[in-house]
């Protein structure tokens, strides 16, 4: 038997009407659960929150978990992503790829679901770069598009965004 696939409108009136849980996500038709925070997760999203914040100022808007619809069939909700700015271009409508410079995701226990299912969906839709904090493993992975090779970054080195190549940032806590 084939599994019904939502699209991101039938996805959003089914979880506005309460038939789904709180914490999902939409990949490719499929509604994946996603997992509690764990300490070391809500500490890296907060951390890079607040680092983006100081080091970009107004020459970025910092969103933390707000959906980034992809495709039809995919809106995938990073930890934070920052987009073109004003902030104020985001009042009457949602973000899109086209918006987003940079999508970073924290991973503990998502780490493959990250690489196999969200990065491709990101890369598909244009978004030039992606972090994904790799916790277990104290590295970061950078994903610069077209190009898929990515750049390991361990614990103590500074990164910078590509849309913003003189701010190196210790994204490590």
């Amino acid at each position: 038997m084939v599994k019904p696939r939502f699209t991101v409108e039938a996805y959003r009136k089914a979880y506005e009407a309460g038939a789904l849980p709180e914490r999902v996500e939409l990949l490719e038709g499929e509604v994946y659960a996603v997992s509690p925070m764990g300490k070391r997760h809500r500490l890296y999203a907060t951390h890079l929150d607040r680092l983006f914040q100081k080091a970009l100022g107004r020459e970025a808007v910092v969103m933390v978990q707000c959906p980034l619809p992809p495709s039809e069939t995919s809106e995938p909700v990073p930890d934070l992503v920052l987009l073109r700015p004003p902030l104020e271009a985001y009042r009457e409508r949602d973000p899109g790829p086209e918006d987003a410079l940079l999508v970073v995701e924290v991973a503990e226990t998502t780490l493959v679901q990250d690489r196999a299912l969200k990065l491709p969906l990101y890369q598909k839709a244009g978004i030039p770069e992606v972090w994904i904090v790799n916790l277990p493993e104290e590295a970061l992975e950078s994903y610069a598009f077209p190009h898929h090779l990515p750049e390991r970054h361990p614990k103590g080195e500074e990164v910078a965004p590509k849309a913003f190549p003189g701010k190196k940032l210790p994204w490590w806590v």
